[in-house]
């Protein structure tokens, strides 16, 4: 059974309780009154929550991390250092002046031969700025 506390209403005398759910709840209704044992007044149920525990959710309501949140936390720093990883391990390859899969000397070159067959070579032109800054 659970405790309350309750308080007279005369004196204001406070006690705990012991109320089954049953008792209780004619309690609450009105249809059982209690009396105080110090002065014989009316005893009201006072609101007592006890030991209360909430478990806090995921999200900025600054609960704790739940598994899945670790996992994410982890696997987003897993895949900056693989990433990093790959870059520092496999050396891109340069890029080969050339138009249809001719080689050419160098872009400018490329970018003529798209002209005279009417292509559209405004793609080549920082290609070949590229080109032109790098000894």
């Amino acid at each position: 059974m659970p405790t309350y506390t309750t308080q007279c209403e005369s004196c204001g005398a406070t006690a705990p309780l012991r109320l089954s759910f049953v008792n209780y709840e004619s309690v609450k209704l009105g249809v059982k009154t209690l009396e105080c044992g110090t002065c014989l007044g009316k005893v009201a149920l006072m609101f007592n929550p006890g030991d209360v525990s909430f478990v806090l959710a995921d999200g900025e309501s600054g609960g704790f991390q739940s598994k899945a949140m670790k996992e994410n936390t982890y696997r987003a720093k897993r895949r900056v250092e693989m990433a990093r990883r790959t870059r520092e391990h496999i050396a891109p390859r340069p890029l080969i002046p050339n138009y249809e899969g001719q080689q050419t000397e160098n872009w400018r070159e490329a970018q003529e031969s798209a002209r005279k067959d009417g292509k559209d070579v405004s793609s080549y032109n920082p290609l070949i700025r590229r080109e032109g800054s790098t000894p």
